[in-house]
């Protein structure tokens, strides 16, 4: 079977179908951001006659279920498979790994793999929600904070006061040019704009830094997610950013689960 690799996550579904060969490439991917259009979407993919192997990474139940329910109608023949914490051959150090976040355990595993298997790795996925993660020297999953992105904050500000409009990408607003120069904005809107990016590079910059002091080793450090988009600038250069870090766990856990 052919591989998909998927990532399901808050406010989108990522689909990539891998080549036939085992380059590590896509040969196709898609971002679905409205679930109205889920069935049209899907049907552009390069099917041909091929069956799937679709190796899927959820943190949304909804979408995860109307995904399934469209496989399962127009792709019978293929196979849906939900990535589980047994799947990731990670070791970890955390409370319950049946309750931690699929899309976190993939992408450390996939960061240390991407580190020749060698720790600290600190990963950085800035989404809906920005989680900073630690993996030690040892190679284990020492788990990480979770704190809102971006867009979330947007949509609190308009959402919990009376006269805020809501910004962000979901409202066709894009960041002003020079968010970075000031701390001072100027108007509403401005302000607005500077308290939610300013807050999220500090706050990533300071987490991060804070994780590395908890090694003797230097830590690397991976980041990934589409909320950092407009701060990729303002952050360390020598991070690795790597867009596609979560579909490219996906696809390697698939590749194994499928044995190709």
């Amino acid at each position: 079977m052919r591989l998909i690799a998927v990532d399901i996550g808050n406010s989108s579904i990522k689909i990539a179908v891998d080549r036939p060969s085992k380059i590590n490439s896509w040969q196709t991917e898609l971002t679905l951001n409205s679930e109205t259009t889920l069935s049209q979407e899907l049907l552009s993919l390069p099917f041909k006659n091929d069956s799937f192997f679709w190796s899927v990474s959820s943190v949304h139940r909804e979408k995860e279920s109307r995904l399934l329910d469209w496989v399962n109608q127009h792709r019978p023949n293929d196979q849906f498979h939900l990535i589980r914490e047994s799947d990731v051959d990670l070791q970890s150090n955390i409370e319950s790994r049946e309750l931690l976040g699929r899309d976190r355990l993939i992408s450390a595993w996939m960061a240390l793999q991407l580190n020749h298997n060698q720790g600290p790795v600190i990963i950085v996925d800035a989404g809906t929600a920005v989680t900073i993660d630690l993996v030690d020297p040892e190679g284990i999953f020492q788990g990480g904070v979770i704190f809102p992105g971006a867009e979330s904050n947007f949509k609190r500000l308009n959402a919990f006061t009376d006269a805020l409009p809501e910004l962000g990408m979901q409202t066709g607003n894009s960041p002003l040019p020079h968010v970075f120069d000031s701390v001072l904005g100027k108007s509403t809107v401005d302000a607005i704009q500077k308290g939610v990016y300013h807050s999220q590079k500090y706050a990533i910059q300071e987490i991060v830094e804070q994780m590395s002091k908890l090694s003797k080793q230097t830590a690397c450090t991976f980041a990934t997610g589409g909320g950092l988009k407009d701060i990729t600038p303002q952050l360390n250069p020598d991070w690795n950013y790597i867009p596609d870090l979560l579909l490219q766990g996906a696809r390697a856990i698939g590749r194994k689960l499928n044995c190709v």
